[in-house]
């Protein structure tokens, strides 16, 4: 069967969970892998105690919130979908600045 005569895979439906979901939010995530699969820890940076306020002597910590396993198959797809998402999202907007700094504190 050469790649053109693929079959699509069967779209499964959504069904909402009786017990609900957790929301996260997360800005950082730290990825390990194994032969098996691929692990994403999400995290939250937060203040410490010791500089609590942005700018340049920040020195955050990362809060951990979740971590996500996946086989390495879903991990391509959401590779893929990812990829797609922020195309879309910067065809609209423009380039995401990745290197974005902070000004210093008032």
């Amino acid at each position: 069967m050469s790649e053109s005569e693929d079959p699509k895979p069967t779209m499964l439906p959504w069904v909402k969970s009786r017990q609900g979901i957790a929301e996260i939010y997360a800005n950082r995530m730290h990825a390990t892998w194994s032969v098996d699969d691929v692990r994403l820890r999400l995290g939250q940076v937060i203040d410490s105690p010791d500089t609590p306020n942005p700018g340049a002597d920040f020195k955050g910590a990362i809060e951990e919130r979740a971590a996500v396993t996946f086989s390495w198959r879903s991990a391509k797809m959401l590779r893929d979908q990812l990829a797609e998402m922020v195309a879309s999202y910067e065809k609209l907007n423009g380039d995401i600045n990745v290197g974005a700094q902070l000004p210093p504190s008032l």
